[in-house]
């Protein structure tokens, strides 16, 4: 039998092992590499620089900013070592391009270390936030947000995405309404008896695709949203392996939207789980008819997911005996898009729409107003 010098000695060795693994691993690890650093001071400060920098675009990226309208270059002076020029349209919030960086700086172990605003020569509100670690700043974030046009100036096109959504309804001419000369999206539910067939379908022609995932409704199953719904009382490893089941069935997707979901989207265990296998994905969320408790906008912040909600929703608009209702609601979606600069419309896919979708978004009915890919209003996806 071993002494209990022996035991000790056995135990103790054990440990420095293990706290040697655990050190080795701090060491080696982008949050360990920030943690010594902002404690210790220890660490590569370019490779440090370089981690945060990460960490701000994602943070961007999952505020909605275009990435095209964000720059980074090397500081000519001061204490940051990288500027950031990031360019805002008129309608964008500062406060959540803000509370986003600030999101990912706390998750990743840096820090705003200050901010200030300030307006532009030209009508141009400027917010200069300094990031790093304490007392170490090592980047200047300046977000530009436009002036909004005054009244008789020119301005761009304004740009609208349109996503037709309800195709089980009208499965049997799904390549019918994909060879629609129209830009438009589809959402299309999945787990259903036509799901293959429209995912195939919408591929075939070239179309956008939203994969419309149903979510428990208040109410379920009186309220059904159909087959392959996910419930929260589901585990997280099942609402995981349910959503990715769908997402291969679906083929490349440039969203996922939900389908109901009054009760799912208040539960934070079931929209974490969601969140999470679309970080992974890098896929952005289309909240449609957010409940009042949702928890979806806030969360999707921190958890680093481009989320947006649709700014018009046409529906029994689109049942209606004649177009009357239908181009009312959609010419006041033109009048607003000519207003902030760019819509996304969600539409019911209904026989009525497809004889009048034509002529709606013919050139001369739009006036000013350019149909685009959904994906050219949603930005590139956060990548983790």
């Amino acid at each position: 039998m071993p002494s209990l010098r022996t035991v000790i000695l056995l135990t103790a060795g054990a440990a420095l092992v293990f706290l040697a693994g655990e050190a080795w691993k701090l060491a080696h690890s982008d949050s360990g590499r920030l943690l010594l650093a902002a404690r210790f001071g220890f660490g590569d400060r370019a490779r440090v620089t370089q981690i945060v920098g990460r960490e701000i675009r994602r943070g961007l990226l999952a505020a909605g900013v275009p990435p095209d309208s964000i720059r980074e270059e090397p500081a000519a002076a001061g204490e940051a070592a990288v500027i950031w020029r990031v360019g805002l349209r008129p309608d964008a919030s500062l406060i959540q391009t803000n509370y986003a960086v600030s999101q990912f700086m706390t998750s990743a172990g840096a820090e705003v270390l200050d901010g200030s605003e300030r307006m532009g020569a030209n009508g141009e509100t400027i917010v200069i936030l300094r990031v790093g670690l304490p007392r170490r700043p090592l980047h200047e974030v300046r977000l530009v947000r436009a002036r909004p046009p005054r009244e008789g100036e020119p301005r761009e096109n304004a740009r609208v995405a349109v996503v037709l959504y309800g195709f089980t309804d009208v499965a049997e001419q799904a390549d019918a309404w994909f060879a629609l000369p129209v830009p438009f999206a589809a959402a299309i539910l999945p787990a259903g008896p036509a799901s293959a067939r429209l995912f195939q379908s919408a591929a075939a022609h070239q179309r956008e695709v939203v994969l419309h995932l149903p979510l428990e409704p208040l109410h379920y199953p009186r309220v059904d949203p159909g087959p392959g719904t996910v419930l929260v009382t589901m585990s997280p490893s099942r609402i995981t392996a349910l959503l990715r089941k769908h997402l291969d069935q679906a083929g490349t997707v440039v969203a996922v939207a939900n389908h109901m979901g009054s009760l799912a989207t208040q539960d934070m265990t079931v929209m974490t789980a969601i969140y999470r296998e679309l970080k992974r994905r890098g896929l952005p969320f289309l909240q449609v008819r957010p409940a009042a408790g949702s928890v979806c906008k806030t969360l999707a912040s921190s958890v680093g997911v481009i989320y947006l909600e649709p700014d018009a929703v046409l529906d029994t608009e689109t049942r209606g005996p004649s177009t009357r209702a239908l181009d009312q609601a959609w010419n006041a979606a033109l009048a607003r898009a000519r207003s902030r600069g760019h819509l996304v419309v969600l539409m019911r896919a209904t026989p009525l729409v497809r004889s009048w979708l034509r002529g709606a978004t013919s050139g001369s009915r739009l006036e000013g107003v350019n149909l685009v890919p959904l994906a050219s209003l949603i930005g590139r996806p956060v990548r983790p």
